[in-house]
């Protein structure tokens, strides 16, 4: 037993010796092997001033204070990149308040009548073109007026945008020639100096440039002073479109509903369940991606005024999309769903509206209301409540056939009437030497008051014959059924 311990500890400078050489050899091996054998190392982050492009959201922080310094073998900076996706741009310096690898121009430079945008996090070009021109794809048509943005992936914080008028569709150009061809102009000419005492007339004119003076700078009180520039937002949103809700005089049997379900033990449906429609491909328009609103009656509509019957209030649940379609049924899902949706209930066609991207007249308290335009009222607020607030939807009894349509504003006001909330309370006491009485409070009942108080606005999102689905954008307090409206 102790001889071969004794053994074993003979041995071990050797081995301690034998571990040592080798160590080298291992650590240069390691060195050596192909980087395409090990994981994919993840490098140094990219710096966080970043912007966005057609699908990056942009982000407001400022740059790193350098690239961090590795030791040993270099690594490889960021990780694999998607189709068509670029690297940030480096170089980030402080243009004003906020970081940008660019050189962005003045606002102030812009046309005064322009439509400008200063950038925000989260924005991209596609969401921008889809809000101002109701087309992501028209995304180049912004870029193209901004072409400081060298990345078009990569947009910052605080840069300003120039938004380009919303394109209209050109016509088939009829070739030169041909009957319908637009007359040819002539070739502009470039003015010809006229001939001095210096210059005589046979000499050789200067050639004319191209370029455009430089343009002044602005002065304080021009049209070019600082301004603040609102943010081109939607008036409405998915949601208020497809969620909403209408009038309708009568109530008939519909053409289509919801006749059976997939999940049969299932009471409630919602988005992604499978369904199916009472018409097919022989009695009824079901080409696969066809739409419909899911609706439900609620109750009978009155006038808050006359309480003359107005029609009854359906409610938008949803949207169903056909996926198939057979001999007398369709196989449908749901595309959306705003409330609990059930086997049995009507459907009609879904009618989206989109409404121009363009800003709301300025709300203002001081807005006069001219004694000659028509006038209605507020007659029911969504969701069977009394009184709405901004962003709620409501509905009024005006609509096509008193000239309003998806996108018209109206203001609702109250007529002013003599104000009867004076206190009553009356004394008339004596303290030592002093008297103390109520104060009088002045009233005549012939003195002109504002015709009306204004107190809110909105927006018209569908346009029924006599009546119309609005959202209010502004309030300085509630609206109630019964209040008054008018288009601005």
């Amino acid at each position: 037993m102790h001889t071969g311990r004794s053994s074993i500890l003979t041995r071990m400078p050797a081995l301690l010796l034998g571990s040592v050489l080798l160590l080298p050899a291992s650590v240069s091996a390691q060195e050596n092997q192909p980087a395409s054998s090990a994981e994919p190392a993840v490098g140094t982050p990219a710096p966080q001033g970043s912007a966005q492009g057609a699908d990056q959201p942009a982000d407001q922080s400022a740059p790193r204070n350098g690239p961090r310094k590795h030791r040993g073998t270099p690594k490889k900076d960021g990780v694999a990149l998607e189709p068509g996706s670029t690297l940030p741009p480096k170089n980030l310096k402080k243009v004003g308040d906020h970081w940008t690898p660019y050189d962005p121009p003045d606002p102030e430079s812009f046309p005064p009548d322009a439509t400008l945008h200063i950038i925000v996090p989260g924005d991209t070009l596609w969401d921008l073109a889809d809000l101002v021109f109701g087309n992501p794809y028209l995304w180049p048509q912004i870029w193209n007026e901004n072409r400081y943005i060298q990345d078009s992936h990569w947009i910052y914080p605080g840069d300003p945008l120039l938004l380009p008028a919303r394109p209209t569709v050109v016509g088939e150009v009829v070739p030169q020639g041909q009957e319908g061809a637009p007359a040819t102009p002539e070739a502009a000419k470039p003015p010809q100096p006229e001939p001095t005492e210096e210059q005589p007339e046979t000499e050789e004119p200067a050639p004319v440039t191209a370029e455009k003076p430089p343009a002044a700078h602005p002065s304080p009180g021009s049209a070019h002073a600082p301004r603040t520039v609102p943010k081109v937002v939607p008036l409405a949103d998915e949601f208020d479109i497809r969620c909403s809700g209408f009038i309708a005089p009568r109530e008939e049997r519909p053409d289509y509903f919801i006749s059976n379900q997939v999940e049969e033990a299932k009471v409630g449906l919602t988005e992604g369940d499978i369904l199916y429609l009472n018409r097919g491909k022989a009695n009824g328009h079901v080409e696969p991606g066809t739409e419909y609103s899911v609706i439900e009656r609620e109750g009978e509509v009155r006038h808050p005024i006359t309480h003359k019957f107005l029609g009854y209030y359906y409610r938008r649940l949803g949207t169903v999309k056909v996926l198939a379609a057979q001999e007398t049924t369709a196989i449908a899902t749901i595309s959306m769903a705003c409330d609990e949706i059930r086997t049995g209930q009507a459907l009609v066609p879904l009618l989206v509206t989109v409404l121009p991207a363009k800003m709301a007249p300025p709300f203002d308290q001081l807005t006069v209301v001219p004694p000659d335009k028509d006038t209605g009222y507020i007659v029911h607020v969504k969701d069977n409540q009394e009184r709405a607030s901004p962003g709620q939807i409501a509905d009024i009894d005006m609509g096509y056939e008193d000239g309003l349509k998806p996108g018209d504003f109206l203001t609702v006001f109250l007529p002013s009437e003599p104000f009867d909330k004076l206190p009553r309370i009356k004394y008339n006491y004596q303290i030592n030497n002093r008297r103390f009485q109520n104060p009088k409070n002045w009233k005549d009942d012939n003195n002109n008051l504002p015709p009306v108080k204004v107190i809110g606005q909105l927006v018209v999102l569908f346009a029924e014959k006599n009546t119309a689905t609005v959202k209010i954008l502004n309030a300085i307090r509630e609206i109630e059924i019964g209040d008054s409206i008018v288009p601005q």
